[in-house]
């Protein structure tokens, strides 16, 4: 998903989340798309984070992350 730099410093500051509390977007997936947006900054918005997400073989919409986002606050 992340280069190998960034998903080691997820896995040790948000690794003891949930991994299977949401049917499709699990907590880690979660925080880790949303740290990912906020510190790549070549991202401009959460839809071409989600298209970039998908294009490398993640299946993922940005309707199921908006409802995520809503329920996760």
């Amino acid at each position: 998903m992340f280069s190998s730099n960034f998903e080691k410093i997820i896995k040790n500051n948000v690794g003891h989340l949930p991994k299977d509390n949401y049917p499709v977007l699990d907590t880690f997936k979660f925080v880790s798309i949303w740290l990912g947006f906020v510190l790549d900054q070549s991202q401009t918005s959460m839809r071409s984070m989600i298209k970039r997400l998908n294009m490398r073989g993640e299946n993922l919409h940005l309707s199921t992350f908006s409802i995520a986002s809503k329920n996760e606050v």
